[in-house]
């Protein structure tokens, strides 16, 4: 069993096989973000935000295409004593309500490539082919003056990506640098 503490929130998890594992990406989304009311995690792996986000007094509902992360999801709120509701669903095929918070931390990396747990990493040529789904459909479940949060790499073209998508606001919250890339935690909100 791991452990890590993130804002006077101290978690305790395990790694499950066929899951994407926790990593920076995760923890830069936990750091960064301020989840209010009731919270969706679209694609939650091992389930460490959704479990962060109930640890901050949210109502949480997690969802993933992968029932393996389900389960996973399920045994790390187990290990901190939170209830997170869980939901196997593509996206939002299976999710029904509206949330004051969704969070994503979607398959970004620019790929074509089509090997077994590719899809827990590869956006498609560009990067944003699953982002763009989650995108266009985050709308009829957002909240009035419900946020978005997102991880975008800089190994895609971010700054085309977000002059596309005019009916969103983006706020870059923090980001993690490496010597090949650099990840992004963003706040998005709907424009009025």
């Amino acid at each position: 069993m791991k452990s890590f503490q993130i804002n006077d929130i101290r978690l305790n998890y395990e790694i499950c096989r066929g899951v994407y594992e926790p990593s920076d990406d995760t923890f830069l989304m936990m750091e960064n973000i301020s989840p209010t009311g009731k919270c969706l995690e679209v694609g939650c792996g091992s389930g460490l935000v959704s479990v962060y986000m109930a640890g901050c007094g949210c109502d949480v509902m997690a969802c993933d295409i992968n029932p393996s992360a389900l389960r996973c999801m399920e045994k790390n709120a187990a290990i901190n004593h939170c209830e997170v509701k869980t939901v196997e669903s593509d996206l939002f095929e299976n999710i029904s309500g509206r949330f004051d918070t969704i969070v994503f931390n979607p398959p970004y990396l620019p790929s074509e490539d089509q090997v077994p747990g590719a899809e827990q990493w590869n956006g498609g040529k560009e990067g944003f082919e699953t982002t763009e789904k989650f995108l266009a459909q985050c709308p009829e479940h957002l909240n009035d003056g419900g946020r978005i949060f997102i991880i975008l790499s800089s190994l895609t073209d971010i700054e085309s990506f977000i002059r596309k998508r005019e009916e969103f606001t983006f706020t870059k919250l923090g980001e993690k640098k490496f010597f090949f890339e650099s990840i992004y935690c963003y706040e998005i909100q709907i424009k009025n």
